[in-house]
Protein backbone atom coordinates (compact mmCIF):
# COMPACT_ATOMS: atom_id res chain seq x y z
CA UNK A 1 0.00 0.00 0.00
CA UNK A 2 2.68 2.46 0.60
CA UNK A 3 4.40 1.71 -2.96
CA UNK A 4 1.40 2.51 -4.32
CA UNK A 5 0.46 5.52 -2.56
CA UNK A 6 3.86 6.55 -3.23
CA UNK A 7 3.30 5.74 -6.92
CA UNK A 8 0.38 7.49 -6.95
CA UNK A 9 1.91 10.53 -5.23
CA UNK A 10 4.74 10.85 -7.62
CA UNK A 11 1.96 11.00 -10.65
CA UNK A 12 2.14 14.22 -12.46
CA UNK A 13 -0.82 16.26 -12.23
CA UNK A 14 -1.48 18.38 -15.40
CA UNK A 15 -3.51 21.13 -16.16
CA UNK A 16 -5.88 19.26 -18.00
CA UNK A 17 -6.69 17.36 -15.04
CA UNK A 18 -7.24 20.33 -13.11
CA UNK A 19 -9.18 21.07 -16.01
CA UNK A 20 -11.14 18.28 -16.50
CA UNK A 21 -12.22 18.03 -12.75
CA UNK A 22 -13.74 21.34 -12.43
CA UNK A 23 -15.98 20.41 -15.65
CA UNK A 24 -16.77 17.52 -13.77
CA UNK A 25 -18.09 19.30 -10.77
CA UNK A 26 -19.99 22.20 -12.63
CA UNK A 27 -21.99 19.34 -14.75
CA UNK A 28 -22.57 17.51 -11.64
CA UNK A 29 -23.92 20.69 -10.06
CA UNK A 30 -25.80 21.70 -13.30
CA UNK A 31 -27.77 17.94 -12.63
CA UNK A 32 -28.21 18.24 -9.26
CA UNK A 33 -29.17 22.12 -8.43
CA UNK A 34 -31.90 22.46 -10.58
CA UNK A 35 -33.50 19.47 -9.20
CA UNK A 36 -33.13 20.49 -5.68
CA UNK A 37 -34.96 23.67 -6.36
CA UNK A 38 -37.59 22.05 -7.98
CA UNK A 39 -38.07 19.81 -4.97
CA UNK A 40 -37.53 22.66 -2.33
CA UNK A 41 -40.15 24.75 -4.80
CA UNK A 42 -42.34 22.40 -4.33
CA UNK A 43 -42.01 21.72 -0.35
CA UNK A 44 -42.43 25.50 0.16
CA UNK A 45 -45.38 25.63 -2.39
CA UNK A 46 -47.34 22.84 -0.46
CA UNK A 47 -46.79 23.93 3.31
CA UNK A 48 -47.48 27.71 2.02
CA UNK A 49 -51.17 25.70 0.21
CA UNK A 50 -51.37 24.13 3.72
CA UNK A 51 -50.94 27.76 5.64
CA UNK A 52 -53.21 29.69 3.09
CA UNK A 53 -56.43 26.99 3.45
CA UNK A 54 -58.03 28.20 5.93
CA UNK A 55 -58.25 31.37 4.41
CA UNK A 56 -59.18 30.50 1.12
CA UNK A 57 -62.22 28.55 3.08
CA UNK A 58 -63.15 31.89 5.35
CA UNK A 59 -62.83 34.09 1.82
CA UNK A 60 -65.48 31.70 0.16
CA UNK A 61 -67.78 31.76 2.88
CA UNK A 62 -67.61 35.09 2.91
CA UNK A 63 -68.22 35.75 -0.61
CA UNK A 64 -71.48 33.29 -0.99
CA UNK A 65 -73.06 35.16 2.26
CA UNK A 66 -72.89 38.69 0.15
CA UNK A 67 -74.01 36.51 -2.76
CA UNK A 68 -76.54 34.26 -1.09
CA UNK A 69 -80.12 34.90 0.01
CA UNK A 70 -78.86 36.57 3.00
CA UNK A 71 -77.66 39.71 1.11
CA UNK A 72 -77.52 40.86 -2.67
CA UNK A 73 -80.00 37.54 -4.04
CA UNK A 74 -82.85 38.95 -1.83
CA UNK A 75 -81.60 42.59 -2.68
CA UNK A 76 -82.01 41.93 -6.48
CA UNK A 77 -85.41 40.49 -5.67
CA UNK A 78 -86.49 43.86 -4.00
CA UNK A 79 -85.13 45.98 -6.81
CA UNK A 80 -87.58 43.84 -9.51
CA UNK A 81 -90.40 44.29 -7.60
CA UNK A 82 -90.04 47.23 -6.85
CA UNK A 83 -89.28 48.15 -10.73
CA UNK A 84 -92.25 46.25 -11.79
CA UNK A 85 -94.15 47.78 -9.19
CA UNK A 86 -93.62 51.69 -10.21
CA UNK A 87 -94.26 50.40 -14.23
CA UNK A 88 -97.73 48.74 -13.26
CA UNK A 89 -98.50 51.96 -11.61
CA UNK A 90 -96.85 54.30 -13.70
CA UNK A 91 -95.60 56.30 -11.09
CA UNK A 92 -91.88 56.93 -9.76
CA UNK A 93 -90.57 55.22 -7.05
CA UNK A 94 -90.24 56.95 -3.82
CA UNK A 95 -87.15 59.05 -3.23
CA UNK A 96 -86.72 57.45 0.52
CA UNK A 97 -86.88 53.74 -1.82
CA UNK A 98 -84.25 55.32 -4.49
CA UNK A 99 -81.90 56.16 -1.85
CA UNK A 100 -81.79 53.44 0.15
CA UNK A 101 -81.55 51.33 -3.24
CA UNK A 102 -78.48 53.80 -3.98
CA UNK A 103 -76.84 53.30 -0.93
CA UNK A 104 -77.33 49.08 -0.69
CA UNK A 105 -75.92 49.17 -4.03
CA UNK A 106 -72.91 51.29 -2.85
CA UNK A 107 -72.56 48.94 -0.06
CA UNK A 108 -72.69 45.76 -2.11
CA UNK A 109 -70.20 47.04 -4.34
CA UNK A 110 -67.64 47.98 -1.75
CA UNK A 111 -68.02 44.82 -0.22
CA UNK A 112 -67.59 42.92 -2.82
CA UNK A 113 -64.44 44.92 -3.79
CA UNK A 114 -62.86 44.43 -0.32
CA UNK A 115 -62.94 41.26 -0.54
CA UNK A 116 -61.21 40.51 -3.78
CA UNK A 117 -58.88 43.19 -2.43
CA UNK A 118 -58.11 41.16 0.67
CA UNK A 119 -57.99 37.52 -0.56
CA UNK A 120 -57.02 38.21 -3.97
CA UNK A 121 -53.70 35.96 -2.81
CA UNK A 122 -56.43 32.77 -2.42
CA UNK A 123 -59.18 33.03 -4.92
CA UNK A 124 -59.20 31.75 -8.22
CA UNK A 125 -59.00 33.74 -11.32
CA UNK A 126 -62.13 32.81 -12.26
CA UNK A 127 -64.05 33.59 -9.32
CA UNK A 128 -62.26 37.18 -9.41
CA UNK A 129 -63.00 37.46 -12.60
CA UNK A 130 -66.58 37.08 -11.60
CA UNK A 131 -66.83 39.21 -8.69
CA UNK A 132 -65.64 42.02 -10.72
CA UNK A 133 -68.29 41.55 -13.57
CA UNK A 134 -70.65 41.23 -10.73
CA UNK A 135 -69.33 44.81 -9.73
CA UNK A 136 -69.77 46.32 -13.05
CA UNK A 137 -73.48 45.13 -12.86
CA UNK A 138 -74.22 46.87 -10.04
CA UNK A 139 -72.19 49.81 -10.35
CA UNK A 140 -74.19 50.35 -13.52
CA UNK A 141 -77.57 49.74 -11.62
CA UNK A 142 -76.39 52.45 -9.07
CA UNK A 143 -76.03 54.83 -12.05
CA UNK A 144 -79.78 53.75 -13.06
CA UNK A 145 -81.45 54.41 -9.55
CA UNK A 146 -79.18 57.85 -9.40
CA UNK A 147 -80.44 58.80 -12.67
CA UNK A 148 -84.03 58.02 -11.40
CA UNK A 149 -83.62 60.36 -7.93
CA UNK A 150 -82.43 62.97 -10.17
CA UNK A 151 -85.48 63.09 -11.98
CA UNK A 152 -87.88 62.09 -9.83
CA UNK A 153 -90.92 62.85 -9.49
CA UNK A 154 -90.90 61.56 -13.29
CA UNK A 155 -92.65 58.00 -13.46
CA UNK A 156 -90.44 55.26 -14.65
CA UNK A 157 -90.84 54.64 -18.10
CA UNK A 158 -90.71 51.58 -19.32
CA UNK A 159 -88.11 51.57 -21.41
CA UNK A 160 -86.07 51.86 -18.44
CA UNK A 161 -87.71 49.38 -16.33
CA UNK A 162 -86.53 47.00 -19.06
CA UNK A 163 -83.06 48.19 -19.34
CA UNK A 164 -82.94 47.63 -15.57
CA UNK A 165 -84.46 44.24 -15.29
CA UNK A 166 -82.17 43.06 -18.13
CA UNK A 167 -79.37 44.62 -15.71
CA UNK A 168 -80.68 42.68 -13.13
CA UNK A 169 -80.66 39.53 -15.23
CA UNK A 170 -77.09 39.79 -16.26
CA UNK A 171 -76.12 40.10 -12.74
CA UNK A 172 -78.47 37.25 -11.33
CA UNK A 173 -76.62 34.95 -13.59
CA UNK A 174 -73.53 36.30 -12.89
CA UNK A 175 -73.96 35.65 -9.38
CA UNK A 176 -75.65 31.91 -9.78
CA UNK A 177 -72.20 31.00 -11.94
CA UNK A 178 -70.26 32.14 -8.83
CA UNK A 179 -72.11 30.48 -6.23
CA UNK A 180 -72.10 27.18 -8.02
CA UNK A 181 -68.23 27.89 -8.36
CA UNK A 182 -68.37 28.56 -5.00
CA UNK A 183 -69.78 24.78 -4.10
CA UNK A 184 -73.67 26.71 -3.58
CA UNK A 185 -76.49 25.83 -5.83
CA UNK A 186 -78.92 28.41 -4.53
CA UNK A 187 -82.15 27.89 -5.53
CA UNK A 188 -83.48 31.13 -5.19
CA UNK A 189 -80.88 32.98 -7.58
CA UNK A 190 -81.96 30.49 -9.92
CA UNK A 191 -85.21 30.98 -9.78
CA UNK A 192 -84.88 34.52 -10.27
CA UNK A 193 -83.49 33.86 -13.02
CA UNK A 194 -85.99 31.81 -14.73
CA UNK A 195 -88.62 34.54 -13.35
CA UNK A 196 -86.67 37.18 -14.97
CA UNK A 197 -86.11 35.34 -18.09
CA UNK A 198 -89.57 34.93 -18.89
CA UNK A 199 -91.15 38.07 -17.36
CA UNK A 200 -88.82 39.73 -20.20
CA UNK A 201 -90.08 37.88 -23.31
CA UNK A 202 -93.50 38.50 -22.12
CA UNK A 203 -92.47 42.10 -22.61
CA UNK A 204 -90.72 41.98 -25.45
CA UNK A 205 -92.63 44.28 -27.80
CA UNK A 206 -95.07 45.15 -25.73
CA UNK A 207 -94.33 49.24 -25.68
CA UNK A 208 -93.22 51.13 -27.80
CA UNK A 209 -90.09 52.05 -28.83
CA UNK A 210 -88.74 55.32 -26.63
CA UNK A 211 -85.74 58.27 -27.31
CA UNK A 212 -82.30 56.93 -26.01
CA UNK A 213 -81.62 58.50 -22.18
CA UNK A 214 -78.03 58.91 -21.08
CA UNK A 215 -77.97 58.07 -17.61
CA UNK A 216 -74.86 59.86 -15.53
CA UNK A 217 -73.01 60.06 -18.55
CA UNK A 218 -71.45 56.44 -18.81
CA UNK A 219 -74.50 54.52 -20.52
CA UNK A 220 -77.14 55.02 -22.50
CA UNK A 221 -80.83 53.33 -22.47
CA UNK A 222 -82.58 52.53 -25.50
Amino acid sequence: MDRLACWLASLPITSDDIVLSVLGALVGLAFTLPVTYLVVERIIERNERKRLAPVEVTAKERLRSKLGVGFLTTFLITLVIDTTSAVKERKALPKDTLQLHISKLKSAQSDLEMLIGAYNNVLSVEIEHLTSSIILFIEHLQEDFEYLAQTYPKPLTQTHAAHIEEVILRTVRLTKEELEVLGSDNVQIRALEEWLSEFGKKRAGAFPREEPVEVSGKHWIA
